[in-house]
């Protein structure tokens, strides 16, 4: 990949481009180290950067670009019973090797502005659950960034609002989903808040819980 094609990199340039609407310059990006997908497309950058804020003071001249990424908090109602439970995964992750309670979520990689579109495609492949574009509801205005200090990655939060059938309620648990080519080995779970809480590690599925608690509060209840 030649320096141009780098940084037209659709997720390359989404940073350069935040980096200038919050009022700074970006000169040189010089690649250090890059990481590609089987069919080529860049997945991480670890790049030296030379950036200014607004009133021409260098920032720290290194950035790991990974790109935004989207992540689902869907409720599961049981028509049957009236219960509810989030629907969650179950999965090891090489970050701290730990079997990881976690909410379906996916990286953007080139689908920069089909961000609703990945978080419906994210839930059926890890989850088996299909939901339509009006049933997600972003849970925020706009990413979310979880390292900027070093890293240019936001999260998309959306949630949704299922009511099943018991069976199709109880037939979630344990399903077994993922990719084993790209190291994916998901189990679907399905826990309240509580349980959610108790058992989760995980920075983001906590952020989600509460997020959608906040949204929850401000919709209409039935009379």
């Amino acid at each position: 990949m030649s320096f141009l094609d780098f940084r037209k990199e659709p997720k390359v340039a989404q940073w350069e481009k935040t980096v200038h609407d919050a009022g700074c310059s970006v000169g040189t990006i010089t690649p250090l180290s890059l990481l590609h997908k089987k069919n080529g497309e860049l997945l991480f950058a670890l790049c030296e950067a030379d950036v200014a804020d607004p009133h021409n003071n260098k920032l720290p001249q290194y950035i790991f670009i990974r790109g935004h990424a989207v992540i689902v908090v869907p409720l599961l109602k049981n028509k049957d019973t009236g219960d509810e439970r989030f629907l969650m995964i179950r999965q090891r992750r090489i970050g701290n090797g730990m079997l990881n309670l976690e909410f379906p979520a996916g990286m953007l990689d080139r689908d920069i502005h089909a961000v609703q579109a990945v978080a419906q495609r994210e839930l059926i492949e890890e989850t088996g659950l299909t939901v339509s574009a009006g049933d997600l509801f972003p849970l925020h205005s706009g990413p979310l960034y979880s390292s900027p200090g070093a890293a240019d990655e936001g999260i998309y939060y959306f949630g949704c609002v299922v009511s099943l059938s018991a069976q199709e309620f109880a037939s979630l648990e344990g399903r077994l989903a993922g990719s084993p080519g790209d190291g994916e080995s998901i189990t679907v779970t399905l826990c309240t808040r509580q349980q959610a809480e108790r058992e989760t590690t995980s920075l983001q599925a906590r952020l989600g819980l509460y997020l959608f608690a906040g949204h929850r509060k401000k919709m209409p209840h039935p009379a």
